[in-house]
């Protein structure tokens, strides 16, 4: 599929214009397993790092987006803290402001987030779950700071309590519901 600049374009501000809190969670998962199976799987990219990396990486994200609302916010449960929230609402916000400024609002974002992340996977090329960590944690930054490109504390918080939130869960045993195979009734 040959897609234009206009079109990756549209699609992410499609994306970034539907955006909802309730759709959050779902993003994050998304965009954490994308991460995931991209940088911890067989197929891992290695050093050096470039730009064409970077581009993966933004799609993982600008997809993530654009998913959110199809897998829906019912992945969410237990606590919420506070700062999670309000970071949710930052990113939700950021994204609409991106997505009203239209094709520029995606360029910018994608502009400023993909330097941002070669220099994540090389500073953190000897561990592959850092280099995951890092960059959720500059992706979602880099939405919610909007056109204007600026965050507060609180939403940077808010972002690294929601991957430790779902890192824990993950760790406990939580498979997102696209990984779950169905068993093999004959195998009993």
């Amino acid at each position: 599929m040959n897609t234009t600049t206009a079109d990756w374009q549209g699609l992410a501000v499609a994306g970034l214009s539907q955006l909802t809190t309730d759709a959050m969670p779902a993003m994050e998962l998304l965009y954490l397993d994308g991460l995931a199976i991209h940088l911890l799987g067989p197929e891992a990219p290695e050093p050096p790092y470039t730009m064409e990396h970077a581009v993966t990486i933004a799609s993982l994200l600008l997809r993530a987006v654009a998913d959110a609302p199809v897998v829906g916010a019912e992945l969410e449960s237990g606590n919420v803290y506070e700062t999670t929230t309000s970071a949710r609402e930052a990113v939700v916000d950021g994204a609409h402001r991106l997505a009203s400024s239209g094709g520029l609002g995606a360029q910018r974002l994608v502009k400023r987030f993909l330097p941002a992340a070669v220099g994540e996977l090389e500073q953190h090329k000897e561990g592959p779950e850092a280099q995951v960590r890092s960059l959720f944690y500059y992706g979602l930054l880099a939405i919610a700071s909007g056109p204007e490109n600026q965050t507060n504390a609180e939403t940077s918080d808010g972002v690294l309590a929601s991957f430790r939130s779902w890192d824990k869960r993950i760790g406990e045993g939580f498979v997102p519901p696209w990984r779950i195979v169905a068993q093999d009734d004959s195998a009993s």
